[in-house]
């Protein structure tokens, strides 16, 4: 299979899988709290991470990790605020219509960083049928809110 037919079918595959832990999450926060279920969350992945990766690390992985610079180790803190953020909204909003809020977010940001080339990637420009792709996202948004 090609390598970019495969991306798409994980990145697919990703997608359903955020949208089962982000219900599984939010319901988790109506039972114990939403920071309380963020924390249990990022627990079990943190322990389910060291049982995948936990015989490669060795030496070489720490002194790599120690010549990363700084704010390339935001992630953990910005997937605990997601958590936190969907354990809040999805109760209010429903499951569809919060994930089409967050990927409509995601893609608008993510179109004005590929165009900027933010975030160390190379540049990608806003072409005229992305500028239609975002405005049919926004058009989805409205219809899973009003249809």
């Amino acid at each position: 299979m090609p390598r970019r037919l495969t991306a798409v079918l994980v990145s697919m595959a990703a997608g359903l899988l955020l949208g089962v832990a982000i219900r599984l999450n939010a319901t988790l926060g109506e039972y114990v709290g939403v920071l309380e279920s963020s924390f249990v969350v990022h627990l079990t992945g943190t322990l389910f991470a060291l049982l995948l990766v936990g015989a490669r690390l060795n030496r070489s992985v720490w002194a790599t990790l120690r010549r990363a610079p700084r704010h390339e180790l935001t992630g953990g803190v910005i997937g605990v605020l997601m958590v936190l953020l969907a354990n809040v909204t999805v109760p209010q909003l429903g499951v569809a219509l919060a994930v089409s809020l967050f990927v409509a977010a995601d893609l608008f940001f993510s179109s004005v960083a590929d165009h900027f080339g933010w975030l160390g990637l190379r540049p990608i420009r806003v072409s005229p049928q992305r500028v239609v792709g975002l405005l049919l996202v926004l058009a989805g948004v409205l219809l899973v809110r009003f249809g």
